[in-house]
């Protein structure tokens, strides 16, 4: 009996040999790539294996920031490992659910695990751009299991506000402190508490109110548009008008000097 095979199966065969061949050997079981007929069907070789690339580079990198730390590393910084998760998951969606489950992804979900990005990367939330397709449906399971959004750094003190939500609306907040009588500037924390307000539904925008040491703070909960069309989207908090407290960010760049 002849057996004949799938046009499905032959693009999908076809595109691991040229996988396998372009590193001239089978990678190590620490780097290896599981293949996915369904994404390479569904996405085309092309589209599958530039994604690949993409994602592949997201693991590196985030391994390299693991091993050696943030500063340390070659391409170790949130920003580049999100862009190129992003790129993954922009050029082939079905890597929404590799980076969400596969085991070889656990750097990229380990490094990014404090960021409402990483949510939007694995499709848990849909929203990855600031357009009228945006649906918050879950956002407070996510702040539930822990989020941590940061303002942008002031030079080498880092940044000036970071607010680490968690479970049962409990929350840390940190500033930069300065001793007028010393001239020291340091980070300190102190424990918080936080409500979330559905705005339109479950699929609008959210309000969050974060109370510490005595104050109440008020913001929105936003997405910025990335620079360019694959990149990461950023989510926000945006303070409520006439507050002192910056804007804050779900992706900051690290190690500023």
């Amino acid at each position: 009996m002849k057996t004949t095979l799938s046009a499905a199966t032959l693009l999908f065969f076809a595109s691991f040999s040229v996988v396998a061949a372009a590193g001239c050997s089978a990678p190590d079981s620490d780097e290896a790539v599981e293949s996915n007929e369904a994404a390479l069907v569904s996405c085309g070789s092309a589209s599958y294996n530039e994604a690949l690339a993409h994602y592949k580079n997201a693991v590196a990198w985030s391994k390299d920031r693991l091993a050696n730390g943030v500063c340390n590393s070659e391409n170790g910084f949130f920003w580049e490992i999100a862009n190129e998760a992003s790129r993954a998951v922009m050029t082939c969606g079905a890597f929404r659910e590799t980076i969400k489950t596969s085991p070889w992804a656990a750097p990229v979900r380990t490094v990014l695990a404090p960021s409402l990005t990483l949510r939007s990367l694995t499709g848990e939330l849909a929203v990855i751009k600031d357009s009228s397709f945006q649906n918050w449906t879950g956002t407070e399971a996510h702040f539930e299991k822990g989020l941590t959004f940061w303002a942008h750094a002031q030079g080498a003190y880092g940044p000036p506000v970071r607010i680490e939500f968690a479970a049962g609306g409990k929350a840390t907040w940190g500033y930069l402190h300065h001793d007028k009588a010393t001239d020291d500037i340091t980070f300190r924390t102190e424990p918080a508490t936080y409500t979330i307000t559905k705005t339109a539904g479950a699929k609008g925008k959210r309000t969050i109110k974060v109370v510490h040491g005595g104050v109440t703070e008020t913001f929105t909960l936003a997405v910025e548009n990335a620079w360019q069309y694959k990149d990461a989207p950023v989510f926000t908090l945006v303070p409520a008008t006439g507050t002192n407290v910056p804007q804050l960010y779900s992706l900051v760049t690290e190690c500023d000097a």
